[in-house]
């Protein structure tokens, strides 16, 4: 579905991504992990059009994402950045309509097929009692599930979301990640996701690519990336990893080095 090609990036001289490349198949949970300043983000950006690479391609459906316009990327990717302002007073149902902009006519009005599918959406997140409530008047938990609804409101296939958990307790973390499950399994999306809480992210995510300084360093399932040699080495810290004793996946435990 997608092929990542030879993408090279960089911020004036410095370079943030060399020689990347790698396929994403339709229906993949993807997570992308590696230390802070990796250039996990700067990839998302570029797989989304919302920088360009230095050189390299990215192909969706054998359509290069170069020759695409703005609104026929938005029907095709959505994308959930860091840091999005919530402090709105906008109602969640509003909010969340924002996402069907890409499919309004000339004049930008939403028409009740718009309408019908923000409800829909707003049922799958559990909203419902939220709709007319302002989005800034809402919990974190509630907050991020908006954000996701805004993005889902785009009706993509790819949805491609930064560290979407990385300021929610392990309880609402937990929520949002059944519900990128959900979608995945149930609606057929395509996820990927940048993440750098592990275990979470090995007990949803189906493969990972590990960036270390800008390089892939790994690409592979669960079992294939999450080994103590290959973790050390990215991390710089020791791991003791064991299978997860009931859902049968890896689970890293820390030890001192």
């Amino acid at each position: 579905m997608i092929k990542v090609r030879n993408i090279y990036a960089k911020y004036i001289s410095r370079s943030v991504l060399t020689d990347c490349s790698f396929d994403i198949h339709n229906k993949d949970f993807i997570g992308i992990i590696g230390k802070n300043g990796a250039g996990k983000s700067t990839l998302l950006k570029i797989l989304c059009k919302v920088i360009p690479p230095y050189t390299g391609n990215i192909l969706i459906d054998n359509k290069d994402i170069s020759h695409m316009d703005n609104a026929e990327l938005a029907k095709t990717v959505s994308f959930l950045p860091q840091n999005v302002n919530t402090d709105l007073s906008f109602t969640v149902l509003n909010f969340i309509l924002f996402g069907r902009y890409p499919y309004m006519n000339r004049l930008k009005f939403p028409s009740r097929n718009d309408y019908n599918i923000v409800y829909n959406i707003i049922k799958i997140l559990n909203l419902q009692e939220k709709t007319k409530i302002a989005v800034n008047n809402l919990s974190d938990g509630e907050k991020q599930k908006v954000l996701i609804g805004q993005v889902l409101a785009q009706q993509t296939d790819v949805i491609i979301l930064d560290e979407p958990t990385s300021h929610l307790d392990i309880g609402n973390r937990n929520v949002i990640f059944n519900l990128l499950k959900k979608l995945n399994t149930q609606y057929g999306k395509t996820i990927i996701i940048t993440v750098h809480d592990l275990n979470i992210a090995s007990a949803f995510c189906n493969q990972f690519i590990i960036l270390d300084n800008g390089i892939i360093y790994k690409k592979g399932t669960p079992l294939e990336v999450f080994q103590c040699g290959i973790l050390e080495k990215i991390y710089n810290i020791k791991f003791i990893i064991q299978m997860h004793p009931t859902l049968q996946y890896p689970y890293i435990l820390l030890t001192s080095k």
